[in-house]
């Protein structure tokens, strides 16, 4: 029984060691500034994560091209370097905070620590293990493995493409054109203009005393709209946040509001100028004042998007077609740079055809 257990003992071992060389094998060899080794490892880490956010197995023609996405990044960081391109840690974590507020559908950028208490709250764990358990990585590796390349690499392409880039607009034919083919979702519905007043609950047990007060003192005419916004400066020092919002009769606000239709309904019934009773949802106690009510309105480019903007329908449509554009000419300006930077002469690939599937079939 001995034996058998120490050939087995050492037949693991000698898989273990198999594997592992084979994990280790190169792939390729990226030279265009540096020497830089793409390992069959590199790519299996990032097959992996592809693979559990796609809930399947990847093809070995999708495994080649996330291959070719490696050598392709690390070209492309060489050319950067060479050119002097950085990022300051500031703007990696800045990147990192949009995506990951961006993902969770916030309405703002929350900071690390309004993201470790959401997370903590619904999902009754720490920020730093949901990162893990969404991407395989910790923050720090998902910073210096998946943001930090990806800036550079836009900051590179900008640089290389800057002056061409400010020409690139939509014309006036496109911005018409696309208002005529989509003038059906250029309608306003009815809305009007709230002045928002809410005493946050989080950290401030005197929230509900704090927006009673006020509305007391706005009720008796001790105060007014406009010296409660004026002495809102700082919410961290009043205990309150004030605030105007536009308000649509629609039912997406009113989810949003986290209220009824029937209660938006009653909303627009309520007259001008009179202030709510306190309400109170999980996040804070408030109440508001209906300043201006605007009817249904089909909008023309000349109009503005909202009341008490300046931003017209023209303006608007052009902004989004020039950013359409903009981004084109980005992703093709990358394909190009890509195309140039990869050449026989700048990869040496190690593996090629039926070779190279064999190693990424594992």
């Amino acid at each position: 029984m001995k034996k058998i257990a120490i050939g087995t003992f050492f037949a693991l071992v000698g898989v273990f060691c198999a594997t592992a060389q084979n994990l280790m094998q190169p792939l390729a060899v990226v030279k265009y500034t540096d020497s830089e080794t793409v390992t069959v490892k590199e790519v299996k880490d990032l097959v992996d994560s592809q693979e559990k956010d796609a809930g399947r197995k990847l093809t070995p023609q999708e495994r080649e091209q996330i291959y070719e996405a490696v050598i392709n990044q690390k070209l492309v960081l060489q050319a950067a370097k060479k050119a002097g391109i950085t990022v300051q840690s500031t703007e990696i974590d800045q990147m990192f905070l949009q995506n990951i507020s961006q993902q969770l559908g916030l309405p703002r950028v929350y900071s690390e620590k309004e993201l470790d208490d959401l997370v903590r709250q619904e999902k009754k764990i720490p920020f730093a293990q949901f990162v893990k358990e969404e991407t395989g990585m910790t923050i720090a590796e998902v910073k210096s493995n998946m943001i930090r390349p990806a800036l550079v690499v836009q900051r590179y392409v900008l640089s290389q493409k800057q002056s061409e880039l400010q020409k690139v607009a939509a014309t006036d034919k496109e911005i018409r054109d696309y208002y005529e083919l989509n003038k059906i979702n250029f309608n306003r519905p009815d809305s009007m203009k709230l002045f928002l007043v809410a005493a946050p609950k989080q950290g401030n047990t005197n929230a509900k005393s704090k927006i009673e007060s006020l509305l007391a003192d706005l009720k008796s005419g001790k105060t007014s709209v406009d010296k409660i916004r004026a002495e809102n400066t700082d919410p961290q020092k009043s205990g309150y946040v004030s605030t105007n919002i536009f308000v649509m009769k629609t039912p997406q606000n009113a989810a949003q509001l986290g209220i009824s239709a029937d209660q938006l309904l009653a909303m627009f019934d309520e007259p001008l100028n009179k202030p709510s009773d306190v309400r109170e949802n999980p996040q804070s106690y408030q109440f508001y004042v209906i300043l201006e009510k605007y009817p249904a309105k089909a909008l023309t480019l000349s109009d503005v998007i909202q009341p008490d903007s300046t931003q017209t329908v023209y303006e608007m449509i052009r902004g989004a077609l020039t950013q359409q554009k903009q981004y084109q000419f980005l992703e093709k300006s990358r394909q190009d740079l890509l195309k140039s930077l990869n050449t026989a002469e700048n990869v040496q690939r190690k593996k090629t055809g039926d070779e190279l599937i064999k190693l990424l079939s594992w």
